[in-house]
Formats: C-alpha cells, sequence, structure tokens
C-alpha cells in the first residue's frame, strides 16, 4: 500500500484500528462471514482492546459488521443487490461532494489532488489492484475533506468500504482497471481545474462504469463467503 500523499492530523488510536480493520476488511483478509471476537482483532493489529472494541463499534454502525453478544464479531457478507443499493446512494453523494470540492479547495489541496490523479491513473493502467485501491481511498477521502461537509463525508464513508471491498472480490472479473483508473484520474483532474459542470459529467461517467460492471454480475453470484 502506498503512504498518504496528503498531510492530516495523527489519528487517534481507535481511528487507526478502524482503518486498519477498512484495511483488511477490504482486502478479504477479514473474510465476508467470518466470526472474530474482539481480542483476536486486536492481536491482528497489534492495538489495544478498548481502541478495537470503539472501531468496532462504529463499523457495526455503519453495516460493516454485526456484534452479536457472546457470539461474536461477523463481518458482513457481499452481496451484488446491496452493491447497487450502495451505488445508487454514492452516485447522489459523490456528485455533491465533487461539485463542492471543486469550489472549496484550496490551491495547497488541488496540487494534492493532481498527485492523487496521477497516481490512480498509473495504478490502473498497470493494473495493480491494491494499489488503485488504496488511491481511491486516499482520494475519496481528501475530496470530501476538500468539500467541507462532514456529513456527507461521514454517510459516504463506509459506502466506499463496502465499494472497495466489492470490487477488490470481482476485480479479476471486471478487469477494468484500466478504465476505472484513468476514469478517477480524469474526474479528479475536473476538480482540481473547478469546472463544475465536467465534475458532474465525469462523475455520472464513473457511476455508470461501476454499475454496469455490477449489472453484469447480476444473476451469477449473489453473495461471496470467505
Amino acid at each position: 500500500m502506498h503512504k498518504d500523499l496528503h498531510s492530516t492530523p495523527e489519528p487517534t488510536l481507535v481511528e487507526k484500528a478502524r482503518r486498519e480493520l477498512e484495511t483488511r476488511f477490504v482486502t478479504l483478509v477479514l473474510p465476508p462471514g467470518s466470526v472474530w471476537t474482539e481480542g483476536s482483532l486486536s492481536e491482528l493489529l497489534d492495538i489495544g482492546r478498548t481502541p478495537v472494541r470503539e472501531a468496532v463499534v462504529s463499523m457495526a454502525m455503519d453495516g460493516l459488521v454485526t456484534v452479536i453478544r457472546r457470539a461474536g464479531i461477523v463481518v458482513s457478507e457481499i452481496s451484488v443487490e446491496d452493491q447497487m443499493a450502495v451505488l445508487d446512494a454514492r452516485r447522489v453523494l459523490e456528485k455533491l461532494v465533487s461539485i463542492r470540492a471543486a469550489v472549496r479547495s484550496t490551491d495547497d489541496e488541488r496540487s494534492q489532488l493532481l498527485e492523487m490523479a496521477d497516481g490512480i491513473q498509473r495504478a490502473g493502467e498497470s493494473q495493480q489492484a491494491e494499489a488503485y485501491l488504496q488511491f481511491h481511498f486516499q482520494i475519496k477521502r481528501f475530496v470530501a475533506q476538500c468539500a467541507r461537509n462532514k456529513f456527507a463525508a461521514r454517510a459516504l464513508r463506509p459506502l466506499h468500504t463496502l465499494s472497495q471491498r466489492f470490487y477488490f472480490a470481482h476485480h479479476r472479473a471486471f478487469n477494468n482497471l484500466p478504465v476505472v483508473g484513468p476514469a478517477h484520474a480524469e474526474l479528479t483532474r475536473a476538480i482540481v481545474a473547478g469546472d463544475e459542470s465536467q465534475v458532474a459529467q465525469h462523475c455520472d461517467n464513473v457511476s455508470d462504469i461501476a454499475e454496469q460492471f455490477t449489472r453484469n454480475l447480476l444473476g451469477s453470484s449473489h453473495a461471496i463467503r470467505g
């Protein structure tokens, strides 16, 4: 995974635990349907139980895991139908934050976004799935930050995590990294340019690509289990 390209405040232990859990959630180290305990997750991350517990609670609120008393922490399954619902919500929210970021980003933020755009394009063209997902993670979080709308950012976080996991699980079947990498790069560059009309068009393009490839999976496999 690539190091973050933009400077952010030092994360708390809870935030660090959540990020580490999300990374393992996306890359299926925490397989769909698998059951964990606080202790096993704490050992996996080498982070204390208290911050892990708080991170798990926040992930449960976002539907990424389910906490079952006296049974454990169950990782959510992957569903094509659920992913279509995720994409419906992302289409609206991402256009909102992308247009706001196009207007509200500072010059320094625009420079950092350009670096990220180059990174995701290279990752896509060279078909490096994990690098692509890491840049996708960075760009989506940073654009939401640049939009200065904490409510939209909070709503988008689990949607992005679910989408990233879905893509990681199916990227070999999609086989479209050379398409999606440049598409996200073009959207990011439109945000940098401050062109609201182009941003809206590129947002629709990215959403259309994701929806089409997801629709292609309907009827084949409705869930993936670890």
